[in-house]
């Protein structure tokens, strides 16, 4: 990796990348130090000569961490040894994640625009700097219970100048968790929670690992341990996400314990929220998962997600006819149901609609041929679909639909299965047949 030269913005959008790119290039200690000396005494070489670092050396991985931050970032980060330090690749993988989820649910200009809340900035504020490097115009506000923390990171963000666009605000109610300015919207939040409720729940977890761990970590209480730990942290970000709602378009946070995650979307099905989205990282031999929420109608299908935990709003079907069959047959259906739709100029292959009333249900059928009175349209659709065919294998297609808006389970669902149903019986697929057919999420 190389110093940015300009934040993403400045480039091409179709370039941007949704990986991380220490992933595909990881730091080369031994060349890192000669550009930076500071780095040298703490590289040492194993018996084949390859260079290597102690990363239960704190003062190693603060100045590596400093390193990487200055080359590939151009930031100048003070990192206190009684604070956390933050792993750059991780910590980058976060944000990489919420700009994917962010650039497929906004408008260009909102994405451009976006302004960003980090609940427990800590002493680094490596979030915050890491998303204003990578974009020119993004914003963000930044708070934390502890002061010490706080004058820090306020620190860091004037040693940057990125004042004007960084905001570090104290917060003196722990119990509390947003501090939202009257009437103003954000874009999104994301938090990295403290892990566990208790000392002895710190010290049950490294008894536990099977391995010792491979790095130092340097966190105070208020950094590793919550009331309730941090399922219960993020229980309650959610509790205040049903206040505030749609002032915030994405709520996310990193979860650290795979064991929290079932139990928080068991939570947020409760509320009624059923737009949500699980992802998992992977670096080196540390994995963590997070999870984000919305209360808008935008859904995402290309941001990297685990399906185990994602909701269905996707179903793939498989048929025994040419593409070009299911096609027409696809144009027939959707004309017939009165349903505007769009193909794609490249692809006519692919379909995108959003019905303004039912037309596809049995009172609506009989309605519709009996010429009675007209369905009556709403003003905005019920939903917005993407229907899209691919030939797999000669006289084979598969048809993939997305609920891509909307919060009207029952109604996508009908209405695929509705279109679904006459598909399979323009390929002879009736009830009872023993033809090939397979349908997934």
């Amino acid at each position: 990796m190389h110093k940015r030269k300009r934040s993403l913005d400045e480039s091409d959008e179709n370039q941007y990348s949704s990986l991380n790119p220490y992933i595909q290039e990881k730091p080369h200690f031994g060349e890192l130090a000669k550009q930076f000396p500071i780095l040298h005494p703490f590289v040492h070489t194993d018996k084949s000569n390859n260079p290597y670092i102690d990363f239960k050396d704190p003062e190693a991985v603060r100045t590596l961490t400093w390193c990487l931050l200055k080359r590939d970032f151009n930031l100048d980060v003070k990192l206190r040894n009684d604070r956390l330090c933050p792993p750059v690749p991780n910590r980058l993988d976060y944000i990489i994640w919420i700009e994917n989820l962010l650039r497929e649910t906004l408008s260009p200009n909102e994405f451009k625009n976006a302004h960003g809340i980090d609940i427990g900035v800590g002493a680094s504020c490596i979030y915050p700097l890491l998303g204003c490097v990578r974009h020119e115009n993004w914003e963000f506000i930044g708070t934390d219970i502890d002061e010490t923390s706080i004058k820090c990171a306020r620190d860091n963000v004037n040693k940057n100048k990125l004042n004007d666009r960084i905001t570090i605000q104290y917060n003196d109610v722990p119990e509390r968790i947003f501090l939202l300015s009257e009437g103003k919207s954000y874009t999104f939040c994301m938090c990295n929670p403290p892990f566990y409720a208790s000392e002895e729940e710190v010290k049950e977890s490294l008894k536990n690992k099977q391995e010792q761990p491979f790095a130092i970590c340097t966190g105070t209480k208020n950094e590793m341990i919550t009331d309730g730990g941090e399922y219960g942290f993020i229980e309650r970000i959610i509790n205040e996400s049903l206040i505030y709602k749609s002032r915030i378009q994405w709520y996310t946070s990193l979860v650290g314990l795979k064991k929290s995650i079932r139990p928080l979307v068991n939570q947020l099905k409760s509320f009624g929220i059923s737009n949500y989205i699980v992802t998992e990282f992977l670096q080196g031999r540390t994995k963590r998962w997070a999870i984000a929420w919305s209360f808008e109608s935008k859904r995402v299908h290309k941001t990297h997600s685990l399906k185990e935990y994602t909701p269905k709003s996707q179903f793939i079907s498989t048929v025994s006819k040419p593409i070009l069959h299911v096609r027409q047959e696809m144009t027939n259906i959707l004309n017939d149901l009165t349903i505007s739709y769009e193909q794609d100029n490249e692809d006519q292959d692919i379909f995108r609609g959003g019905p303004k009333a039912n037309t596809w249900s049995r009172a609506a059928r009989r309605q519709l041929a009996k010429k009675k009175q007209k369905i009556i349209e709403q003003e905005y659709p019920l939903f917005e679909f993407q229907i899209e065919l691919v030939e797999k294998e000669k006289g084979c297609c598969e048809i993939t639909s997305l609920w891509i808006q909307g919060n009207d389970r029952d109604a996508f669902e009908s209405f695929w299965n509705h279109v679904k149903k006459r598909i399979d019986e323009s390929c002879g697929l009736d009830r009872g047949t023993k033809n090939k057919i397979t349908s997934k999420e």
